[in-house]
């Protein structure tokens, strides 16, 4: 029998890109959102190099005010 070793733990980078691929595929499908506990649909995302790494922030449809990708949760489909 062979033992498996446990993953190593996930960075925050690969956490935060993981989050961003999840808005990009919510963006181009349309899949709605929660947003201050109000279901939202997202209208674009904009990435900035800040120090070394990369912040994004996202903008909802009729809503100019720019937020984080952690202040929105996903909806589960069926």
């Amino acid at each position: 029998m062979s033992s498996r070793s446990p993953a190593p733990p996930e960075t925050p980078a690969e956490t935060a890109y993981k989050l961003d691929r999840a808005v990009l595929r919510a963006i181009h499908t349309c899949q709605p959102v929660l947003c201050d506990g109000k279901q939202h649909h997202l209208r674009a995302m904009g990435a900035q190099v800040l120090g070394g790494g990369v912040s994004s922030v996202i903008y909802l449809m009729g809503d100019a005010t720019p937020r984080q990708p952690s202040e929105i949760t996903f909806l589960e489909h069926a």
